[in-house]
């Protein structure tokens, strides 16, 4: 009896030792293999992989999840990306990643168009972390500013996004989101310009309709009497209705000339923009915003 409970447990013994050994042999073949896809930017391949290494103990930890969390990110699996994210941050509260998978949260809530929530973490990603080592120029503070920016861009909150897209061209001049940045401002400069156009397109508007009024009442007073005073007056009012007319159509040509250009470079710049950055071509666009501020320069001198 004794003997076959000796038996017994060593056999449950050695079924342990063989389980854990092929648990361990398979989780670090997951890993590796989810490694080599990522290297190999596979994305796809690198998320299944390490999504089943972190099913085993032995590699559920930060590094395994970090990387994961990093695959979903070039893959764009933004839902996948915060949900992770969320996980990380309540596991690993006090993981040297923690401030890498804050800002990744905030970029992943931007992407998914939730432009307060972005906004609330990327902050709070800015006030611990504006005097470490993320915040140099090739680090992530700037690029966390310039994801606020975009945000507050993007819910037209126009003002208060000039004012860091400003503080990212002063302070961070070598950054990468430099150029952006000078975009953005000048592509708000052209909004302001479009918005004062347009405010001058209504009250001249109104100018010639008023002209056109009293044009159309000098004719009928004209017709009435056919008095030199009164045909002297009439051709006044014709002049001041020509010239209005014609000062209309010249702001509609270059409000028109100027929403061409905006619409031209939006879908250039949000290519390069998500491409991280291809500083020729955004350099382009920023000639291509010149000849549009100049259009409405013209306009200003007149």
């Amino acid at each position: 009896m004794i003997k076959k409970f000796v038996k017994i447990t060593f056999t449950f013994v050695l079924l342990s030792i063989a389980s854990f050994l092929y648990s361990e042999e398979a989780a670090v073949a997951a890993f590796g293999l989810g490694c080599e896809a990522f290297f190999k930017e596979d994305w796809t391949s690198s998320v299944i992989s390490l999504r089943k290494a972190l099913s085993y103990s032995e590699c559920n930890n930060p590094d395994t999840l970090y990387m994961l969390i990093s695959a979903e990110m070039y893959l764009d699996d933004n839902e996948s990306v915060l949900a992770d994210c969320d996980d990380f941050l309540l596991k690993y509260k006090k993981s040297m990643y923690c401030p890498n998978i804050q800002f990744i949260k905030g970029k992943a809530l931007y992407k998914l168009g939730q432009y307060d929530d972005s906004i609330a973490v990327l902050s709070d990603f800015c006030s611990k972390n504006e005097n470490n080592e993320n915040s140099g120029v090739n680090g992530l503070y700037p690029s966390a500013l310039y994801l606020i920016a975009e945000s507050l861009y993007a819910d037209f909150n126009y003002d208060e996004a000039k004012n860091i897209y400003s503080k990212i061209i002063i302070d961070y001049p070598d950054s990468d989101k430099f150029l952006a940045s000078q975009y953005r401002l000048e592509n708000i400069e052209q909004y302001t310009r479009e918005q004062k156009l347009l405010y001058l397109l209504k009250q001249t508007g109104e100018e010639y309709l008023a002209a056109k009024e009293d044009y159309e009442k000098q004719l009928k007073l004209y017709n009435s009497q056919s008095s030199s005073s009164v045909r002297e007056k009439l051709n006044e009012s014709q002049q001041k209705n020509s010239d209005l007319e014609a000062k209309i159509e010249g702001l509609n040509s270059q409000l028109s000339s100027l929403q061409n250009e905006i619409d031209s470079t939006k879908t250039e710049f949000i290519t390069i923009t998500s491409n991280d950055g291809d500083m020729e071509a955004i350099r382009k666009l920023k000639l291509k915003a010149l000849d549009a501020q100049n259009l409405i320069n013209k306009q200003a001198q007149q």
